[in-house]
């Protein structure tokens, strides 16, 4: 039975940035199979002619109908029309927001739980194919999150039309900077949906042009918050105290509790890089101290340490730990850990002038991955490295680089930390040839 989806792919977000570009133009239309789901989450198929298109809200196995919106030699993008013949796997998604096409924060919400694992194990596998057809093992996916409101940390976007009473409070719209005004998310944790309450009643009022609000709530269901853009300082002061918000920052200005506890003795606050998902990064800490266990009297080097996510759990099992961060480090540091505020490039630059050797390297790079670093840490040369990522791609390229530089990638595992979304987490490691591994690695 056909499947009529002619208003997702044109409704219109519910505010708009005076930025976004209208194009009314009369678009081709396409009817093609869906075959996979790619990286961004778009459904992929082929045209008549054979060009590969890539279809928003499609899933594999669908038969669709879909106007081209974006046109190449190799290549087209296509917003779905109509499902003609709907695939076993697609599902009716939970969120009106997403099914209109007028929230971006998920891709991936018209896909049963199965496929979405599947697609995105397939994502990791068709990035590292070289490796794993060099020998490199591919363990199966892992999903230890819930389907809906596993999300603590959360970046809504504010927009305000002028002569309105007040801005609109939400997230973009797919690929746009058009704010969509967002009353309720089935992502994110109860005490982040009670907090967004209080700012679009209290907040909205008194916000400028345009901004952004970051949010994270803590295990206790405390919420922190750090707004960047104009807004009136003496209602963001009285922010703290209603529902769930402890604290916020504005500027220099900081009101109410400096942070939230993560997880017990894990301090953050809202601009810290914390794993969107509670569980998530349980399940992550465990991956990576199971990977690298047992490490009691090892010397670890991680890059990237962020809020010391790793840090603490490496520590407790007895490493020696030299952190590199370039941030701010966290409040509470394990003792014994020699914490370096460097960027990484200069501080692997530094152990390699002063002859430091390590066991083990640990490496949680942000999207674009660890390029900059691979030279110097090939020099330095532990006997392993895991790499966590974000990215499957930049993962590939920098697996390639240390495998010219006399490293083996063992194996990976991806995980799929944030469902409804294309996002998949990775952790692989490679191991120096010829390296004599201690009974602790």
């Amino acid at each position: 039975m056909a499947q009529s989806i002619a208003p997702l792919a044109r409704a219109a977000p519910l505010a708009y940035d005076a930025r976004a570009v209208t194009d009314d133009r009369t678009r081709p239309q396409v009817e093609i199979q869906i075959d996979s789901i790619a990286a961004g989450g778009e459904g992929v198929g082929r045209d008549d002619d054979g060009r590969v298109t890539f279809v928003s809200h499609a899933a594999p196995g669908d038969r669709v109908r879909a106007d081209v919106v974006r046109e190449h030699r190799r290549y087209a993008r296509a917003e779905l029309t109509e499902v003609t013949q709907p695939s076993a796997v697609r599902v009716e998604p939970p969120c009106p927001l997403f099914a209109n096409a007028t929230c971006g924060g998920c891709q991936l919400q018209h896909l049963d739980a199965g496929a979405q694992a599947e697609a995105k194990a397939a994502i990791v596998a068709g990035a590292l194919r070289r490796h794993v057809a060099q020998g490199m093992e591919l363990r199966p996916i892992q999903t230890p999150v819930s389907p809906y409101r596993w999300r603590r940390r959360a970046r809504f976007h504010w927009f305000r039309p002028r002569g309105a009473k007040g801005a609109i409070i939400g997230f973009f719209a797919p690929r746009t900077h058009r704010v969509t005004d967002v009353e309720r998310c089935p992502q994110i944790e109860d005490s982040l949906e009670q907090a967004l309450a209080v700012l679009r009643t209290d907040l909205a009022p008194a916000l400028g042009r345009r901004g952004e609000i970051l949010a994270v709530s803590g295990h206790r269901g405390d919420v922190h918050l750090s707004i960047h853009g104009n807004a009136d300082a003496g209602v963001v002061a009285n922010l703290v105290g209603r529902g769930p918000i402890t604290g916020v920052r504005l500027g220099k200005q900081r009101i109410g509790e400096q942070g939230v506890e993560l997880e017990p003795g894990a301090l953050g606050q809202a601009d810290d890089f914390a794993q969107a998902s509670r569980d998530g990064n349980v399940a992550l800490v465990r991956a990576v101290t199971g990977a690298a266990s047992p490490v009691s009297g090892s010397r670890v080097l991680e890059l990237y340490a962020g809020t010391g996510n790793f840090t603490r759990a490496l520590a407790s099992a007895g490493a020696e730990v030299v952190a590199v961060e370039r941030a701010r480090p966290p409040e509470l540091i394990p003792p014994g850990v020699d914490w370096r505020r460097l960027p990484a490039e200069r501080a692997l630059a530094d152990l390699v002038g002063t002859g430091h050797a390590f066991d083990l390297a640990v490496l949680d790079p942000p999207r674009t991955g660890a390029r900059e670093v691979v030279p110097a840490l090939l020099e330095l040369a532990p006997a392993r490295i895991l790499y966590v990522s974000c990215d499957p791609a930049t993962l590939a390229r920098d697996l390639d680089a240390l495998a010219e530089g006399g490293y083996e990638p063992t194996w990976a595992r991806p995980m799929d930390l944030m469902p409804q979304t294309a996002h998949v987490e990775i952790v692989a490691e490679a191991r120096r040839l010829g390296a004599e591994l201690s009974p602790r690695g």
